[in-house]
């Protein structure tokens, strides 16, 4: 236990003399942090770790790295080249989520947490920080594996549906993920209600396309189908094949119809 205790204290070697050289923590806060995180590892090499242990940790981390941030700010050391304790908590914090998924992979709050943590990483990416770069392809394999350990848990396919339409601006992927959320789960109030929502959302932009273009009244087929890739090239989500889907026959299209015909023989 010690040996991979001190195995995760030593690769923090780097960021905290960093920290000190940029002049954003005194050595007896560095002492306090690594007296805080040794607590914390140990805890987490103990036969029966909860979940709440590893949140501790995560909590501890962020707020380390907004006093970090704020520091930075106030100094006035915003601009220049990212060292290392810019992206060092990040990655720790996605190291912790990662190990808490291997000890507690049935947990669907927890996937939701480390999307959200992702994305908001993924964020500072966009508006110019250092911190959030290389968030994007991450965020796409996490949800790939959240729905690949939870298929059959609707809020994970619709947050990542949500992720395709609004920050890949793929509305085709986006469409593609219901269709086969809703193979597995057929019955799914939720799913088939923002399944035809996307729907009447893509026909709304196809409409209001030809209304820019002007050509209302021409021929539908002449206008290509609503979707396209977003800018953000390797963060869409690669969906493996799920052995659940095996088992579910026929596509969305066609099972909707035969619900349909079912309704009105019985009518």
């Amino acid at each position: 236990m010690a040996e991979i205790v001190q195995y995760h204290l030593e690769k923090m070697v780097d960021e905290l003399e960093d920290l000190e050289r940029k002049g954003l923590f005194t050595k007896g806060e560095l002492r306090t942090v690594v007296k805080r995180r040794t607590k914390f590892e140990y805890n987490l090499r103990r036969r029966k770790v909860q979940r709440a242990d590893f949140l501790r940790y995560i909590e501890y981390e962020l707020n380390v790295d907004a006093l970090r941030r704020q520091r930075k700010k106030r100094q006035g050391q915003q601009a220049g080249k990212a060292t290392v304790s810019d992206y060092s908590v990040g990655q720790r914090v996605v190291s912790i989520f990662e190990r808490a998924l291997v000890r507690h992979p049935e947990d669907t709050e927890l996937w939701l947490e480390y999307i959200a943590f992702v994305k908001a990483r993924r964020q500072l990416g966009e508006t110019g920080g250092a911190e959030g770069e290389g968030y994007s392809a991450l965020l796409g394999r996490v949800f790939a594996r959240a729905i690949g350990a939870h298929p059959y848990e609707p809020q994970m396919w619709l947050r990542a549906a949500a992720h395709e339409l609004d920050a890949n601006a793929n509305s085709s992927a986006a469409r593609a993920l219901l269709q086969r959320a809703l193979r597995l789960n057929p019955k799914s109030t939720t799913l088939w209600t923002e399944y035809f929502r996307l729907e009447l959302l893509l026909v709304e932009k196809i409409k209001a396309r030809r209304r820019m273009l002007g050509i209302d009244g021409a021929d539908a087929d002449a206008e290509p189908a609503a979707g396209g890739n977003g800018d953000d090239e390797g963060a869409t989500i690669e969906l493996p094949a799920l052995d659940e889907e095996e088992e579910e026959a026929g596509s969305i299209e066609d099972r909707f119809v035969e619900q349909a015909l079912a309704r009105q023989a019985g009518a």
